[in-house]
């Protein structure tokens, strides 16, 4: 199943942190990666006191169920270091989110797909339209590049080459 997964980092080396996690993930041998994303730092968006962040996009194809892939991306988090916090935004080495999953929907307490805030984050948007600026979200009837002309989220981003 095509997947896009978005990537964000805003501790120690960003940049490796992502590209660290995108290696994991693309060795795991039910994932495909398929597309990577220009990465964009952004500021923080909720906690304006927190680091600025490194973001990017993947298009992965994937046998795993939307479930199990969460289960496989929350490890990795761990793996690299990232923190159980009380916090719901915190700065961390590495953050995974799964954006869409093909025509899957899920609603469940652990996941939600597609990710219930990509229609807010320039962050999102703006690398995925890097790689797939005519997909169409589930649930959705406009293309990944209108969303991004459409978003609220008037923050700047400055593009970082891969």
């Amino acid at each position: 199943m095509n997947t896009f997964l978005g990537l964000g980092s805003n501790v120690d080396d960003r940049l490796l942190n992502l590209n660290q996690a995108i290696e994991i993930i693309s060795n795991d041998q039910n994932i495909e990666l398929l597309s990577l994303s220009n990465f964009y730092e952004s500021p923080p968006m909720y906690d304006l006191s927190l680091n600025s962040f490194l973001n990017g996009v993947i298009k992965v194809d994937t046998s795993y169920s939307p479930i199990e892939l969460l289960d496989k991306i929350k490890k990795i988090e761990r793996m690299m270091g990232r923190k159980k916090s009380k916090q719901r935004y915190s700065n961390r080495p590495i953050d995974i989110d799964i954006l869409c999953c093909g025509s899957t929907t899920v609603e469940t307490a652990e996941l939600v797909v597609p990710h219930p805030h990509i229609k807010e984050r320039k962050f999102v948007l703006k690398p995925w339209s890097d790689i797939d600026s005519d997909y169409i979200i589930a649930n959705e009837n406009r293309k990944i590049k209108e969303l991004l002309d459409l978003t609220s989220d008037s923050s700047k981003l400055k593009k970082i080459y891969t």
